[in-house]
């Protein structure tokens, strides 16, 4: 929000509490003159007594608010509803601030130089972990609507943080995507550490699978370094920096605020120092193509202790005809046609025949035989129904001979917080562990993890869901074949094939 003008903030928050120009100047003990003189930007409140006024300001606005008032100004500033008056306050006293330092630098540059401004408002201190998201995204969205160039690096210890300050992280991603227009550049560095608490290692993993392949255009990148700290870095290069401190129950006790270039500066190039010398890279992204061509897709099978969790269906248990037929249809290239080729004979003659462990999210499995929707090495593509029941029957068979192939289903969700996200995939084995990329403008990537520790984390995560003893885990053999017989029979309905039904 502080792309307006200290005086458009303050004749908004005016408007939004149905309050009078007069009545707020009563308030401050200034002349109505001075009051209406701010709002037309003639004149700034004195750097002396900004502070005064400021923290004066937001306390008469919140409480002069009615609940209907409370609402709008709410809904104006996308605060959430849950929101206390004191937290409230301190957001909107922050905002004439950082408004107040914005405005004071267009119209008198020097202002911030060796002054008492400088100390309090180049550096704003307060409490309130709630609304970090918040600031960051409005300092986001100002910033690039000044610069078309955006570059920015997070540095947070994972297991540390609160969920809700994880989501806040996570959500970085996506709320530039959104954000991003054709000619903005936008760069994000996220170091990370997992020393600290692993009991939420369901949640945490989840949230690094789907902070990576979501959204896949973005220039997005995660390092692992050994972070041991209780603080949050937030620094977008040239224009702002954010630190916050935790204490060890995960409790935010203080967040600082910055536009001083020199902190900025000097803070951004350690970080930058630490990703390029002892950063290590969570994952390597190869594409489609070149996971076949180099057989690293063929490494990973040749592997032991094979572990999936398919997310989506794919070229996973299908029968050799099927599999040949569209591999045929959706590569022309001899050599990974050639390479497809031998991929198949070794999941049918060995991967189907060895000790297996598979997790398939239920639903998952219902969509692709309602619809025929899957990715073939991770390629997009739409099957006929003939080509749907010839996949499910091959599975079918495979559970019922193979008593090495271990088989469950999930039906549901592991965290409620990601049920609206796409259930994600993962492919383990004892020496290699890859998962996919989203799909996105022709982008059919895998990420291969790289960095040791996200591989123990991912080894620990697929063991806490495979032992899981609870209503979303189907174990079941029989059980699990009569879900796939009954969801292919009333796909066969819908298809009008009602001899498949036996």
């Amino acid at each position: 929000m502080i792309n307006i003008t200290f005086g458009q903030l303050l004749e908004k928050l005016v408007y939004l509490s149905k309050q009078k120009k007069k009545t707020l100047a009563k308030e401050l003990g200034y002349d109505v003159s001075y009051i209406s003189k701010w709002i037309s930007n003639k004149n700034l409140p004195t750097q002396k007594n900004i502070a005064q006024i400021c923290k004066a300001t937001s306390t008469f606005i919140v409480n002069s608010l009615s609940p209907s008032s409370m609402d709008e100004l709410m809904s104006y500033f996308e605060i959430d509803k849950d929101t206390s008056k004191e937290n409230l306050i301190e957001y909107i006293d922050t905002l004439l601030k950082e408004s107040y330092m914005e405005t004071a630098q267009k119209s008198i540059p020097h202002v911030h130089k060796n002054t008492h401004v400088q100390e309090s408002y180049n550096s704003i201190i307060h409490i309130n972990p709630k609304l970090r998201k918040q600031y960051l995204s409005h300092d986001m969205e100002s910033f690039m609507n000044r610069f078309n160039k955006i570059d920015l690096i997070l540095s947070a210890n994972l297991f540390k943080a609160t969920d809700e300050d994880k989501l806040s992280i996570a959500a970085i991603k996506p709320d530039l995507w959104q954000l991003k227009k054709d000619d903005v550049s936008i760069r994000i560095r996220l170091l990370i550490g997992f020393e600290g608490d692993r009991e939420d290692i369901v949640f945490n993993t989840i949230l690094l699978l789907n902070m990576i392949s979501l959204h896949p255009t973005l220039d997005f990148e995660i390092y692992n370094y050994e972070l041991n700290s209780n603080t949050i870095i937030f620094i977008i290069k040239d224009d702002l920096l954010h630190v916050a401190t935790f204490s060890q129950d995960k409790r935010c006790l203080f967040s600082n605020m910055s536009k001083e270039k020199s902190a900025i500066d000097e803070m951004y190039y350690t970080l930058d120092n630490i990703i390029k010398n002892q950063g290590n890279p969570l994952v390597e992204k190869i594409s489609s193509i070149n996971t076949i061509k180099e057989r690293k897709y063929m490494q990973y099978i040749m592997g032991q202790d094979l572990r999936w969790l398919m997310g989506d269906m794919n070229e996973l248990f299908m029968p050799p005809d099927l599999f040949e037929e569209i591999a045929s249809t959706l590569f022309t290239d001899k050599v990974v046609l050639e390479e497809l080729n031998k991929i198949n004979l070794f999941l049918q003659n060995i991967t189907y025949k060895s000790k297996l462990k598979v997790l398939i999210y239920e639903a998952e499995l219902q969509r692709y035989i309602s619809t025929g929707c899957l990715r073939f090495f991770n390629i997009p593509i739409t099957l006929t129904f003939d080509q749907v029941k010839s996949h499910i029957n091959h599975m079918e068979k495979i559970i019922k001979e193979s008593d090495l192939v271990q088989i469950k289903l999930v039906d549901g969700d592991f965290v409620e917080s990601f049920k609206d996200n796409k259930n994600p995939s993962l492919y383990l084995s004892k020496n290699m562990k890859f998962f996919k990329i989203d799909n996105e403008n022709n982008i059919n990537d895998y990420a291969v993890i790289r960095d040791n520790k996200f591989k123990s984390i991912c080894d620990e995560f697929y063991t806490t869901i495979w032992e899981k003893d609870n209503s979303i885990i189907i174990k079941d053999k029989e059980e699990i074949l009569d879900k796939l017989k009954k969801n292919l029979a009333y796909a066969s309905i819908i298809n009008s094939d009602n001899n498949f039904i036996e």
